[in-house]
């Protein structure tokens, strides 16, 4: 079916008859859908330009014999309709799905992705913040690597999700926002199957809120001796340290799990090992030898460590941080702990980073501001004249 795009990462599933089945996701395409943002995907090593994706048609392949069935799962796409129209008989009801397949359905990571990314900008479609563009978020960011602050966007990660709204645990899609240039999460989007639908579900924050952004956390976990040292100890010579992190829905709070992988850089193709595992929730963290004692410890009073929420999202809250790490700078010089000091000669070196971005991001903002009351002031003029 060669009008139909095709997701490049099948998957397997066990049916109630034990046979192994491929399923397929596949796509229904356009770019030219009316006043509609365009983005591009990267499909079968090139690039197409779209602005309108449906994932309407689920290809069911029986791995023994090779017997492929297509089955229409979105009724409201108007495209597949119209394939369907054209080859009579190529496409099966959704209701045709056998059970056993249909309920090992996962949300398609290609399509999350898609829409996790414009739903930074339209989030909210009230014309006049569309206009304006003062409700832009991002993506949150973190550092996968412990010895550096570069950021990288959080690729979304199928987990059990728990959320407040659901009274059982789903395998599903999550991944946080942050609003542009701030860094802690003021949202997060999970995308599930439910009965063999897509479900695609945004939770928000309240305005007063200050859940910790990942940023956030790896700069709570530099700061604390006992946490930062069980990992610095891991980067020894010919070796490698990375993390991940884990964002987990579960129902109110959110779970923040970060394992830290050890890799030989002397041993070709060496697998990567997992050394430690950090966790937090609430105002929690802690870090264990694995997942299981890492929330063993979370749950202990005796090896937790309570964590402070900094407000990196103000110029007066970095200016108190900036103050605050400028004096642990002094005291650690003064006790001639050299890894300490380098610790916070980084952090120092973050916080005015991020003073010097939010003083141009607000700077950028008052001119645009500006510019806008040039314009309306402008227009009010003409106005007047052609009343006149």
């Amino acid at each position: 079916m060669p009008y139909l795009i095709y997701d490049e990462e099948p998957y397997l599933v066990i049916g109630d008859d034990s046979k192994l089945y491929w399923v397929i996701d596949a796509y229904t395409i356009s770019n030219e859908y009316p006043y509609s943002q365009k983005t591009k995907i990267q499909y079968e090593n090139g690039i197409k330009e779209i602005n309108y994706i449906r994932n309407s048609v689920k290809v069911i392949v029986d791995a023994y014999n090779g017997n492929t069935e297509f089955y229409i799962t979105d009724k409201t796409d108007p495209i597949v309709m119209v394939y369907n129209n054209m080859y009579k008989g190529l496409f099966k009801e959704q209701s045709e799905i056998p059970e056993g397949i249909s309920k090992y359905f996962t949300y398609s990571k290609f399509l999350y992705k898609i829409q996790s990314d414009m739903l930074t900008m339209y989030h909210n479609v009230s014309a006049d913040v569309l206009y304006r563009g003062n409700d832009v978020w991002q993506i949150a960011s973190y550092s996968n690597l412990i010895t550096t602050t570069a950021k990288a966007e959080m690729n979304p990660i199928y987990t059990m999700v728990k959320t407040v709204d659901s009274e059982e645990s789903k395998l599903g899609l999550v991944v946080p926002y942050n609003l542009y240039k701030k860094e802690s999460m003021n949202a997060y989007l999970v995308g599930t199957v439910e009965n063999g639908n897509n479900k695609l579900t945004m939770y928000k924050f309240s305005n007063d809120s200050s859940a910790i952004g990942p940023m956030q956390l790896d700069s709570l976990i530099g700061q604390d001796e006992t946490i930062s040292k069980e990992i610095s100890d891991l980067n020894v010579t010919g070796m490698r340290i990375t993390k991940e992190i884990v964002v987990v829905p579960v129902d109110n709070t959110l779970l923040y799990i970060i394992p830290i992988y050890q890799t030989s850089l002397n041993e070709k193709n060496s697998s990567s090992v997992l050394k430690k595992v950090v966790v937090a929730s609430g105002n929690k963290i802690a870090i264990g030898s694995d997942f299981r004692k890492a929330l063993e410890n979370l749950l202990s009073a005796n090896y937790s460590v309570s964590i402070e929420v900094e407000d990196t999202s103000s110029i007066e809250g970095l200016i108190d941080l900036i103050i605050k790490a400028n004096k642990n700078l002094t005291e650690s010089n003064d006790s001639n702990d050299w890894t300490q000091i380098g610790r916070d000669i980084q952090q120092l070196q973050t916080l005015v980073r991020q003073l010097e971005e939010i003083k141009r991001a607000e700077e950028s903002n008052n001119s645009n501001e500006n510019q806008n009351q040039l314009n309306d002031t402008n227009t009010l003029v003409d106005e007047n004249v052609i009343e006149r």
